[in-house]
């Protein structure tokens, strides 16, 4: 008989070796060295990832094969990481800019200011919207998150590189010749 509490399956385990294995639990990978728990992080967050496999490698609890298996790491990715934290430590491992998969720096609110200016005013290049949008709203936009919004928005396409030109400028057509002199 089972519990009434029995929810659907939200979390996974996996085995690594006899010492470690991984839990992943509403949204948190749990780490479990010798029984006991070890690191708690979301499974989102890249850096407590890198450093705990790194460490779990320097304190011999699984082989780099056994780890990059268990956290699904390439080995070549695993031993540069290890290299570079070995020469520099923890911190030379570490990314200094954010994924692309972080959050928005916009909020919702600034966010649907871009999306006014431009269904108000189509014909406002991307720099503009951005200084009209800053100007109301407490942080600085640029021509990049403006177009990164329109394009999540699904109102302005990505360039297509293989549009052809209608006319060619003529610097591109100009050819300079060395004289013979």
């Amino acid at each position: 008989m089972h519990s009434s509490f029995d929810f659907a399956r939200s979390e996974s385990q996996l085995r690594i070796n006899s010492r470690v294995h991984l839990r992943q639990r509403g949204g948190q990978l749990e780490v479990f060295k010798d029984g006991a728990l070890y690191a708690v992080f979301p499974e989102s967050d890249r850096e407590f990832r890198k450093a705990t496999i790194i460490q779990l490698a320097r304190l011999g609890t699984a082989s780099i094969r056994e780890l990059c298996a268990g956290f699904q790491v390439d080995r070549e990715t695993l031993e540069r990481y290890l290299i570079r934290s070995q020469e520099h430590g923890l911190r030379a491992v570490m990314d200094e800019k954010p994924g692309p998969k972080g959050p928005w720096k916009a909020d919702e609110a600034t966010r649907l200011e871009v999306i006014k200016e431009f269904v108000n005013e189509p014909g406002l290049s991307d720099s503009e919207i951005g200084r009209r949008v800053s100007a109301r709203r407490p942080m600085q936009i640029d021509r990049r998150m403006v177009s990164r919004i329109l394009k999540h928005a699904g109102l302005k396409p990505a360039p297509d590189p293989d549009a052809v030109r209608s006319q060619i400028p003529t610097s591109q057509l100009t050819f300079r010749f060395k004289s013979k002199t």
